[in-house]
């Protein structure tokens, strides 16, 4: 059985990746647990347990979902999880991932997307500190709501009338155009979600009700074949899911 460890910042890419993993490899074929990680600074990390599913005869594939519950904390968490595994290496996994985003501060002040190329280098860093152990870090620009944004097949699921023609004649109440705008440029993609479903009266948050219900309506289909090759950084967590499954 091969074995993935996974690191997020929050419970929406929780929910997101592991939709995307078992919609990708269907849903018998892999077992996923998830973790919520607490602590920190002045008290040790702990793993709280958020689900746990059974593992199967059919079970070819296992993924621990780690949420750290800050940008920050995934870089961290990861290289606390490698140095772990270095001491006991019988329990090694065969690949990590990490996701997170640019939405936060740095140094006293929010991060945008002059920022990237510095968060590659330090996630470069952390790669290599992990070597031998295949490790890759995928920093969604600004954050996850971009993918969510971009995949437009999802929003007659959200409400039927919020089609083509709806949304396109309220393009100047939007500032922006999701069917030909270079969407990995907008700067608060959750906030531009919320205005865009606002159209037909609904609304977007970070609510469990809110992200449940749009990470369920996703074309995963369109992720997977079609989105990733509009979207660069969807594209890398696309390939490394790839090479878990291959």
């Amino acid at each position: 059985m091969k074995k993935i460890a996974i690191f997020v910042e929050g419970e929406t890419e929780l929910e997101f990746v592991s939709k995307l993993l078992k919609e990708v490899i269907g849903e018998k074929n892999i077992s996923i647990d998830a973790y919520k990680r607490i602590g920190g600074k002045k008290t040790e990390r702990v793993d709280l347990l958020l689900s746990k599913s059974s593992i199967t005869d059919a079970t070819k594939y296992y993924a621990t979902i780690y949420v750290s519950s800050t940008d920050g904390r995934v870089v961290s968490d990861i290289i606390e999880y490698c140095q772990n595994l270095k001491k006991e290496p019988k329990n090694s996994f065969n690949q990590i991932i990490g996701l997170r985003d640019l939405r936060g501060e740095q140094n006293g002040r929010k991060m945008n997307l002059t920022d990237l190329p510095k968060l590659e280098l330090a996630s470069k860093v952390v790669e290599q500190h992990c070597s031998p152990l295949p490790t890759h870090i995928v920093i969604a620009v600004m954050e996850i709501e971009t993918w969510f944004l971009a995949e437009i097949n999802h929003y007659a699921c959200i409400d039927a009338k919020l089609t083509k023609t709806q949304i396109l004649s309220e393009i100047d109440n939007l500032g922006f155009n999701p069917y030909t705008d270079d969407l990995t440029l907008r700067l608060e993609p959750a906030e531009d979600l919320k205005k865009l479903y606002q159209i037909v009266g609904k609304s977007y948050s970070k609510k469990r009700e809110h992200r449940e219900r749009t990470i369920e309506c996703l074309d995963y289909a369109n992720i997977y074949i079609n989105l990733k090759n509009q979207i660069v950084k969807l594209k890398e967590l696309v390939i490394e899911i790839d090479k878990f499954f291959n």
